[in-house]
Order: structure tokens, then sequence, then C-alpha cells
């Protein structure tokens, strides 16, 4: 969703059980380039992505999930606003996804756009930077609750499964057929607590590939959707759906990154770190052209 837009019910499910797996979102990118109606009838979109039957709601899923396709008013489905960032036939960024900064780039769209129920719960605050499984399960089912979703356990235990195999890759998955891309971000350790229970661990490694133009995306996000060009830096660490915490980032990375986006984009963003205040402030004329999309008009901040 850009700035502005009504976010959608909140879902916990529609994965059909599968992870997103490599390949999968230019396969669906390129195949909607072509025809917009590629998905429409599901015995040709097998043959088209080369997939299984019961993988097409998925593919969909995920892919409107990391903003790869977005459905058009006419019907089926265009290119949505990472689809033509990273894989427009033109000059998208990385049409294989095979650079580290395109996954984490696809990490913050699915976090803070997509409105997927576990992505929400995790990445939403710091709160779940240590949990088990039974913790995260427990975690859905008081969110759905709250807003008056009766769901199965079976639903939640299966919306959870997908999520940790997102992001960790099981050892018995031999080849990469059944891998998800954001494995290689590296976001999710295990370890076995004193009760021999398997507990994740998220953020405990430093971000490699987490490029500064990444970053400068997620922070022009966080800003519109904030509706302010100003904000402190303890927003940006510690705020909810914020760059530190989506990307698990501490306060020395996000200055780090800070720099290199002054390096890199001059004048884009400007750091005041004095003894009375600490502000993270973006010019919005300046923003580039792939990021500024995001971007509210100037008369619904506030300056």
């Amino acid at each position: 969703m850009m700035a502005g837009a009504p976010r959608r019910e909140e879902r916990y499910s529609g994965h059909e059980s599968f992870v997103c797996r490599y390949g999968w979102l230019p396969k669906l990118h390129n195949a909607i380039s072509s025809d917009p109606l590629a998905l429409k009838d599901e015995a040709q979109a097998t043959i088209i992505l080369g997939i299984g039957r019961n993988m097409v709601k998925s593919v969909q899923f995920w892919g409107e999930a990391f903003g790869i396709v977005e459905a058009r008013e006419a019907g089926g489905a265009q290119s949505g606003p990472l689809g033509r960032l990273l894989l427009s036939n033109d000059d998208g960024w990385d049409r294989f996804l095979e650079q580290p900064d395109s996954l984490w780039l696809l990490h913050w769209w699915i976090s803070t756009h997509a409105d997927v129920a576990v992505w929400n719960l995790v990445f939403g605050n710091s709160a779940y930077s240590r949990f088990d499984r039974k913790a995260l399960i427990a975690g859905l089912l008081e969110r759905s609750v709250k807003i008056g979703k009766k769901l199965a356990v079976t639903t939640l235990e299966q919306h959870a499964s997908i999520f940790l195999h997102s992001y960790k890759r099981e050892e018995s998955a031999a080849d990469d057929t059944s891998w998800c891309p954001l494995q290689d971000l590296g976001l999710f350790e295990e370890a076995t607590a004193d009760d021999g229970k398997t507990v994740y661990l998220v953020g405990r490694n430093a971000p490699l590939g987490l490029s500064p133009r990444i970053f400068l995306f997620a922070v022009v996000d966080f800003f519109a959707r904030r509706r302010s060009a100003t904000l402190g830096l303890t927003d940006l660490i510690y705020g909810d759906f914020s760059p530190g915490v989506v990307f698990r980032l501490d306060e020395f990375q996000v200055r780090t990154l800070l720099e290199g986006v002054e390096h890199e984009f001059p004048s884009v963003l400007r750091f005041v770190d004095t003894a009375d205040t600490q502000q993270v402030i973006l010019e919005p004329a300046l923003v580039p052209e792939w990021a500024a999309c995001l971007w509210v008009a100037g008369e619904e901040l506030n300056v």
C-alpha cells in the first residue's frame, strides 16, 4: 500500500502452506507483464509458471505480499511497486533477485505493507526478538481474538510454521526448490533453551547486504506513513514498524547507515546531532524518483 492508503484486513492465511520459493517472484512478474490475465486460468498458470496446480494461489499471495504484483482495476494483475523497481525488463535493479539488498527490500515490504499477521506481530516492534513456536502461536491467537477473528489452532500453527520456514532453512531441505529467499538474510538463529525447547533469536547478526539505498527507501517509507519530514532518531530506531525494528538495527548500525545515505544521496537526509536534540530531517523535494512514489502530498505533512 502507498502512503495514506487504507489498511486491508489482517491476513492469517492465503499462502496455501507453501513458503515463497526461489524463482517464483521473477516468473510471476514476467508472466503478468506479458499477460495481465496469466493467472486467471489455473491450468494455464501451472504451465506458464512451471508449478503444481495447488501452488498457483500461493504464488499469487506471495507476489502481492512482496509488492511484486498488484490487482488491476480492469481485472487480472499488473506489476506492483517492487515489481517495477526490481524486476522491470527495462531498468529493474535486480531482475533475478540475486542481490542481498533486494532481499532486504522484500523483507521490508512484507513487514510493513502486506498486513500479514505474523509479520505484523514479530516486526511491528521488538517484543518478539526471542521466542519459541508455542509463544508465537499464542501471540497470534491473542492478536486474532482482539480483532474478532475466530481461527482454528491448526490455522495459527500453519501460519507460524510458514513464517519460521520463510527465514530459517530446514536441515532436511536438500536443494533450493523449497528454499525461501528471505532465508539468506540470516535474520533468525535457533537455540536450545534450558527446558530443551527450540527458541528463535531474531536480529542477532549484522545486517549483511543492507545497503544505504535500501535503508533510504525504508526511511522515506517510514516518514511518509508518519506524515512527517522530521523525526527523532529514537523513532527511527525503536518506533513501531520503523527501519530499526524491521531490520533489527541498533543505534550504531542506524547511525552508520545514515552516514552511508548522506554520502551516496547528498542532502536527501540530514542527521542533526546536538546536545539538545537528535533528529533526522528528510527533504521531500530531493527524494530519488524510485522512492518518490512512497511520499505523500506536501500539504499533508507535519513539517
